[in-house]
C-alpha cells in the first residue's frame, strides 16, 4: 500500500488533486526507444550489367555463398539472389556445400570452373598480338 499519512495529519482534497495532476504531468517511461531499420532499396529485376557483375564477382566471393550474402553484395532481393544461386549452380560455377536444405541454400564455388575460366581467359590474352608502342622522336 501508499505511504498513509501519519497520526492526526489528513491529506485535504485539495492537496489529493494537486498530487494528482503532477503526476499525471510527468513523462511515462519508455520501454523501448523505437529504432527503425532504414528499409533497403535493392533491385528487384537484372539488367545486362548487374548479371555481369554478379558473373565475374561471385567466383570471387569466397567460401560461403548463401542468399543472404548474394544480396547484400550485389543488392538484390532475396528472391533474385535465390534464382541467381539457382542459376550458377545449374551451369556448374557453384557446388553445393554440405547437405542442402530447402530453405537455406548454402554453396562454395566450383574451383576446377574457376580455374578453367582462367585458363581460358589467359589463353585470349596470349593470343590477341600485342603492339608495341614506338617511342617519340627525339629533336
Amino acid at each position: 500500500m501508499g505511504k498513509q499519512p501519519t497520526q492526526g495529519q489528513k491529506k485535504t482534497k485539495d492537496q489529493i488533486a494537486k498530487a494528482a495532476s503532477q503526476r499525471s504531468k510527468q513523462t511515462k517511461k519508455k520501454w523501448t526507444k523505437g529504432r527503425a531499420k532504414d528499409k533497403l532499396n535493392n533491385a528487384v529485376y537484372l539488367d545486362q550489367t548487374s548479371y555481369k557483375q554478379i558473373e565475374t564477382q561471385l567466383p570471387k566471393m569466397g567460401s560461403l555463398i548463401t542468399v543472404s550474402t548474394v544480396s547484400d553484395k550485389f543488392k538484390v532481393n532475396g528472391s533474385l539472389a535465390r534464382r541467381c544461386i539457382r542459376h550458377f549452380a545449374k551451369s556448374g560455377l557453384l557446388v553445393p556445400a554440405g547437405d542442402q536444405n530447402s530453405k537455406q541454400y548454402i554453396f562454395t564455388v566450383n574451383a576446377q570452373v574457376v580455374a578453367a575460366q582462367k585458363a581460358a581467359a589467359a589463353a585470349a590474352a596470349a593470343d590477341k598480338p600485342q603492339t608495341q608502342k614506338k617511342a617519340p622522336a627525339k629533336k
